[in-house]
């Protein structure tokens, strides 16, 4: 289990019908993605105020930011969500769970962002 934090907007929200555990069936394109605490990247196409819809009524996450999947390849994985705002050492555990999950991930995917307090 990995420790978790509540979303920022703690309204329940449903979860997204399109939101799913990432796979190497992605087509190209730019995702959010919500890590679980159980480890599993879940993920839902990229749009406004997706992040505490990706998992839904309010649950906790471990990790949760954007990816960009480019031919089968995870090219970017960052850890921009205004909803959780985890810091960058959440980088190397969701790049190691896209792994576990199937995915190709480029040696310089990681886009560290540092949120200002």
């Amino acid at each position: 289990m990995l420790p978790t934090k509540v979303p920022g907007d703690p309204y329940p929200y449903d979860k997204l019908a399109e939101s799913r555990p990432f796979d190497v069936s992605l087509p190209t394109g730019v995702y959010v993605y919500v890590q679980d605490g159980q480890g599993t990247v879940w993920i839902a196409e990229d749009g406004v105020h997706r992040h505490p819809k990706v998992l839904g009524k309010a649950q906790p996450a471990a990790a949760a930011g954007e990816l960009v999947v480019d031919d089968g390849v995870v090219v970017e994985v960052d850890n921009v969500s205004g909803t959780f705002q985890f810091g960058p050492e959440t980088i190397p555990q969701v790049i190691e769970a896209l792994r576990r999950q199937g995915g190709t991930v480029a040696a310089d995917a990681a886009r560290p962002f540092r949120w200002e307090n």
